[in-house]
């Protein structure tokens, strides 16, 4: 084998062993991130829900963090009447600091329905929820950056290996 394989196959070994130590010392996070049922109560409440999302943001597993943690969102969600709400996130260290108005480059953008936003907020376990909307591809997401590109990546990897433990 080559140095330069083994290199490769010694550095995608250590970062395997990082990911399963960080998922098996990550508590899963399981209740309610927000406490609101439907799509217009959180239109109507975004600066309250934001401060509580952050109260409760160093409770998730720390690589929610790590991976949404810098990030520059615009999330569009298609009503049942055919109209679109945008909310646009600024989020720093997992914590949202901005909503809308945001004249950064968006490095995430998502695309949801409003059944399926109710029914992640109406769960008692929105994480899971959020994740099973990911897999049936109800939430869609495009990286608009390489390294976000790479953290989405690492995150579904993550949780699909994490499933395997619970």
């Amino acid at each position: 084998m080559e140095k330069n394989d083994l290199i490769l196959v010694s550095f995608t070994f250590i970062l395997l062993v990082l990911i399963f130590a960080m998922m098996i010392n990550a508590p899963a996070y399981t209740g309610r991130v927000i406490e609101v049922n439907n799509l217009d109560d959180a239109l109507n409440q975004l600066e309250e829900l934001k401060d509580e999302y952050n109260l409760k943001a160093n409770t998730f597993p720390s690589f929610i963090a790590r991976i949404f943690g810098n990030e520059v969102m615009n999330i569009k969600i298609t009503r049942r009447n055919g109209s679109v709400e945008n909310i646009d996130m600024k989020t720093v260290n997992g914590k949202i600091i901005k909503l809308n108005n945001i004249t950064e480059p968006f490095t995430l953008k998502i695309t949801t329905d409003e059944d399926t936003f109710d029914e992640v907020l109406n769960s008692d376990d929105q994480f899971r929820t959020f994740k099973r909307a990911l897999d049936k591809r109800k939430i869609k997401y495009q990286s608009m950056s390489f390294r976000t590109t790479m953290k989405m990546g690492t995150i579904r990897t993550v949780l699909a290996i994490r499933s395997f433990f619970r």
